[in-house]
């Protein structure tokens, strides 16, 4: 966990403002029977101008009036649950109401927290800033004693708390942050999932800040940041007697984690290690308690026995996860770019109705995302076509790939894909003819199409789907591009379009671009994306007289580190080095977008689809595309749109005129193009088609039911 300390660029600095904060932030509140707390702790807050959005897990009767009235009161918006769902489901209703209302990231709080707008303000550009973080403020008692400070959770046996170090294995401590006041960008929520509402009390938040972790996100404890815990919320006392609930959940939750998330020897661990554990729990409510009842050590061990319970069926029962038809999934790299994202929406699909397993060539960011969703992830060396590929060194070292991975890749087909393989892409040659060889059928799904490549290549890209059972294509021009080719693979391919995720709710672009005039490009910084095009765009701009930045979202690929210098001296040359970003990579695009003006993808090469330009739309934004490929399907019929001839800065330049000098009308298309794209590219259409072809070969019901992210790792022994 990191701990951050004042910044020196903060120090004397007056608070942020509303003004000053860059992104929407809204605060969720999970109550139970605890509405004379929200009254007396949330209302300052939700006074301050923050969206708030409560959700009432059914107690009483009269507390749902309560809550309700006060809610309305407030002007607060309030999700009534018909029962008690417990924690992890209440958060995860409120983050969608947040979300749905706009908000980038949301802040979770107790009732019996208080917190100070300044500190809020803090934490949200903090959020905005670093979006794979959870962030928690100090959380001190009203005498000002530490009450949370960061805990860590020794993996070897289960034992929480500041103290539970383990310096003869260093690397099984993790660290953790409660949920009681923290912060969680939106981009996060989705890669995990949310909370795991499996829990429904306690545990919930060591199981998210473990999550993200693994996903390659961090815990942060702001220490310069201080939120207050309201001693009127005695369940959380110390050395105060708690509910039987408290107990129970808390014993039986800590080896619900085990059986989540670790092996066989370390569940084994935690489950002898139950009683010192439920023995510590228990005095939390103080000794004192005893003396009257002994309701606390029962429910305790209830608890620990109901956790027993899961640690021993996960260990004795550990094929039980396979009862689901198995199927291999195949991708080319391991990074969070669109066609990257894409995975994740089509593993999240197949995991709905498959037990899957993901191959990938080596280490990145989306084998964190992979595993924090509960898919299994393993490591294969296989041959990936890129244009390094065409000069003799890269030739050399394809060759090695294919050799050195042909027998793992065989391998894991036979053990993983018995019901069938799905090769992400026609650049991973060898796994359609190995899942032939093994006798398993194989879906190619086709996202690369360039009609400009040479014929012999063109064919020699078709071999892959052409040995596969079928074909899935993700845009139109993507199939004629293959039928051309491969006359014969038409009656095997199906076009579906990939899924984009755009906020709920976008926030129009401003009502007047100008100081300067915000441009946008997001992708790989290479030559075939264009950005070199966008630069000299730019420069076009500002010598006829436009004020007007560009913001390059996006890095190289291994081994084209060249381009990204030709590009900031082609910056330089052009006189504009004080009007170009180069922002590198980042994991969550939408704060890029959102600030945006026009967003340009000026592509030079053909795209199949054009994920970048979707997303633009997606999130209401004007934009000026290629003319040319699946770019111009992507953006068809969107009247917020330019298209231009690819490759000449001055044609874009006087498209970027043509949209500032009709700016109303456009941005007001602008957010009916959204709309008509969330409709278009809805991801519950994609799901249904992929789980639907899959199925179709592998003789499963195939029934598209919406996928669910899984919490937690899959377990390895």
């Amino acid at each position: 966990m990191t701990v951050e300390a004042p910044l020196v660029a903060e120090a004397g600095a007056a608070p942020p403002t509303a003004a000053r904060w860059a992104g929407p932030l809204g605060v969720v509140v999970v109550n139970y029977g605890s509405s004379a707390l929200l009254r007396r702790n949330l209302v300052p807050l939700g006074r301050t101008g923050l969206p708030v959005v409560v959700v009432d897990n059914l107690s009483t009767p009269e507390e749902r009036r309560a809550v309700t009235g006060l809610a309305a009161e407030e002007g607060w918006e309030l999700v009534a649950l018909p029962d008690n769902r417990g924690f992890g489901a209440g958060v995860n209703a409120g983050v969608a109401a947040a979300r749905a209302q706009g908000c980038t990231t949301v802040l979770l709080l107790n009732p019996d927290a208080v917190v100070e707008r300044d500190v809020v303000d803090r934490l949200a550009e903090r959020s905005l800033a670093d979006p794979l973080a959870l962030l928690s403020p100090r959380i001190v008692d009203s005498a000002g004693g530490v009450y949370f400070a960061g805990s860590r959770l020794r993996l070897r046996d289960g034992r929480t708390g500041r103290r539970a170090a383990d310096p003869a294995a260093p690397a099984t401590v993790r660290e953790w942050l409660t949920g009681a006041c923290l912060v969680v960008h939106g981009t996060l929520f989705d890669l995990l999932g949310g909370l795991d509402d499996s829990y429904f009390l306690y545990w919930e938040d060591v199981d998210l800040s473990y999550r993200a972790q693994l996903a390659g996100g961090r815990t942060v404890l702001c220490d310069d940041l201080v939120a207050v815990h309201d001693e009127g919320g005695t369940q959380h006392r110390r050395g105060t007697a708690k509910s039987d609930l408290y107990y129970y959940w808390n014993c039986r939750n800590r080896l619900a984690f085990a059986a989540r998330h670790l092996g066989r020897r370390a569940m084994l661990g935690w489950l002898l290690r139950t009683p010192a554990a439920g023995w510590e729990v228990v005095l939390r409510g103080g000794r004192r308690q005893l003396l009257h009842s002994p309701r606390p050590l029962l429910a305790a061990a209830r608890g620990s026995l109901a956790g027993a319970a899961l640690v021993v069926r996960a260990v004795l029962r550990p094929a039980a996860r396979h009862r689901r038809p198995p199927v291999l999934v195949v991708h080319p790299g391991a990074d969070l770019y669109g066609a990257d994202r894409m995975l994740l929406e089509s593993v999240d699909a197949l995991r709905s109705e498959f037990d899957v397993t993901v191959a990938v060539p080596g280490p990145g960011p989306l084998v964190g995302a992979l595993e924090a969703r509960g898919v299994r992830v393993v490591r294969c060396p296989m041959p990936v076509l890129r244009n390094a590929a065409l000069r003799p060194r890269g030739a050399v070292r394809l060759a090695a790939d294919a050799v050195r991975g042909v027998l793992p890749a065989l391998r894991l087909v036979r053990r993983h894909g018995a019901a069938g393989v799905y090769v992400n892409t026609v650049t991973v040659p060898t796994w359609p003819l190995l899942a032939r060889l093994a006798r398993r059928p194989c879906v190619v799904h086709v996202h690369e199409a360039e009609r400009s490549l040479p014929g012999p290549l063109r064919r020699a890209l078709a071999l892959s789907p052409a040995l596969a059972t079928r074909v899935l294509v993700n845009s139109g021009f993507t199939h004629e591009v293959l039928t051309e080719v491969a006359p014969r693979l038409h009656r095997r391919s199906t076009v579906l379009h990939n899924a984009v995720r755009g906020p709920a709710a976008p926030v129009p672009a401003r009502p007047r671009p100008h100081d300067p005039v915000r441009l946008l490009f997001v992708g790989r910084l290479s030559p075939r994306k264009g950005p070199q095009v966008a630069v000299a765009a730019l420069a076009d701009l500002v010598a006829r007289g436009v004020d007007a930045r560009l913001d390059l979202v996006g890095s190289v690929f291994p081994g084209y580190e060249w381009f990204e210098a030709e590009l900031r001296a082609q910056v330089v040359a052009a006189g504009v080095a004080d009007r170009v970003a180069f922002l590198g990579f980042r994991p969550d695009v939408a704060p890029a977008l959102a600030a945006a003006d026009v967003v340009l993808v000026p592509s030079v090469a053909e795209e199949s689809f054009g994920n970048a330009a979707v997303e633009a739309v997606l999130a209401a934004r004007p934009l000026v595309v290629s003319d040319s490929s699946g770019l111009r399907e992507a953006v068809a019929g969107f009247g917020s749109v330019q298209v231009v001839a690819p490759g000449r800065p001055a044609a874009w330049a006087d498209a970027v005129e043509r949209l500032l000098a009709d700016w109303p009308r456009v941005r007001d298309l602008a957010v009916a193009d959204a709309a008509e794209a969330r409709r278009r590219h809805a991801p519950e259409r994609y799901r249904a088609g992929l789980v639907a072809t899959v199925a179709a070969l592998t003789g499963a019901p195939g029934r598209p039911s919406p996928a669910r992210a899984v919490p937690g790792p899959r377990r390895s022994a």
